[in-house]
């Protein structure tokens, strides 16, 4: 049996910290915190067309920070996702209704439905990674700066 919680999923304990805890609710002391990846090579049961997306997107994932060891396999579904949409939009082309038009006996294009559900697992696992402007709203940083307002103040503090 499966358990699923309704509501927003939880904020990871590093953005409660930068961001401030504004609920002030306990933080998660024991939350895990996996190496990042150094090593961006696609993994080899990756189809083809699936490692071109990956070695597009692994290396902005690793520079902000957020393509750690345990991500691989959710990376690697995102790129097959991609890798289908871009293959279906090719395949598909203008002819968006098989038979061009809705007439009697013509129905969608089959490569339609394959590019609507690769968009869709595609954006689930790439909302992950914040990689949508609605994802990145949730995602506050504030860059710490110069605590005593420069170096003269700093120095006559102490």
């Amino acid at each position: 049996m499966e358990i699923t919680m309704a509501g927003r999923p939880p904020k990871p304990t590093a953005l409660k910290i930068v961001g401030g805890n504004a609920g002030k609710r306990g933080m998660n002391k024991q939350e895990p915190d996996p190496t990042y990846l150094q090593d961006l090579t696609a993994p080899e049961w990756l189809p083809n067309r699936a490692k071109i997306i990956w070695n597009e997107l692994a290396p902005h994932l690793s520079a902000a920070k957020l393509l750690t060891n345990v991500d691989i396999e959710l990376l690697s579904q995102g790129c097959v996702a991609i890798a289908n949409f871009r293959l279906s939009t090719e395949k598909s082309g203008e002819d968006l209704v098989k038979g061009g038009g809705f007439e009697k006996g013509e129905s969608l294009n089959p490569w339609m439905i394959v590019q609507s559900m690769s968009f869709k697992q595609a954006m689930a696992v790439f909302q992950q990674f914040g990689m949508s402007p609605a994802a990145r709203t949730r995602i506050a940083i504030q860059p710490q700066g110069d605590l005593f307002g420069g170096e003269d103040k700093a120095a006559a503090y102490f």
